[in-house]
């Protein structure tokens, strides 16, 4: 019956039906049982149930209050998380990039410092149950190998020179992850955009 209406509505339309319901109450009552006391009695009894009435009306209007603010607050971190994760992943894709002007260069000792930082931040992607909802598990595992094994040639050719790296292969496989990376990217701009 009330459902439909605002607060202020529901209130008036309580007293409304508590005053009437007095009045109603008060002509039913025999001459004699129209005392002072009686008539207090019941304007006592009535004001008691507009009182719980009105109290759980609070109640439910402080619950659907509530119930927004914590669906905002919830769609606000999700916004955050977004826009923390698209930065974050603008700096993963400068940081391959980094290290492919390193390869390049042949300059094998910062490749491999900026394939470690990486790799720490890779690890903690697998982890993070946003960004593993964005990839494939198995593409993502697969070019984490490959980033693995590329990095463990680089330590081993830093170790004995005389051996070989294949440039390309690397090359190819970092160009994997940054894809990976900026389609993740992609899908965020669009989640974002969408809500």
């Amino acid at each position: 019956m009330l459902l439909g209406l605002n607060y202020r509505q529901k209130i008036f339309s309580v007293i409304g039906i508590s005053l009437s319901t007095t009045v109603i109450l008060f002509f039913f009552l025999s001459p004699e049982e129209r005392s002072f006391l009686n008539v207090l009695g019941i304007i006592g009894f009535i004001l008691s149930v507009l009182g719980i009435i009105i109290a759980y009306i609070q109640i439910l209007s402080i619950k659907q209050i509530s119930l927004e603010t914590q669906r905002k607050v919830n769609e606000n971190l999700v916004l955050n998380n977004n826009i923390i994760m698209l930065s974050d992943l603008s700096r993963k894709v400068a940081m391959i990039d980094e290290i492919q002007g390193y390869l390049r260069d042949d300059k094998i000792e910062m490749c491999i410092l900026r394939m470690r930082d990486l790799k720490v931040i890779l690890n903690s992607l697998r982890n993070q149950e946003h960004y593993t909802s964005l990839v494939s598990k198995k593409e993502f595992k697969n070019v984490f190998e490959n980033f693995n094994i590329d990095l463990d040639n680089f330590q081993t050719f830093q170790l004995k020179p005389k051996g070989k790296i294949d440039k390309s292969i690397i090359s190819r496989n970092l160009e994997t992850l940054s894809t990976i990376f900026l389609s993740v990217e992609v899908k965020l701009k669009i989640t974002n955009y969408d809500s």
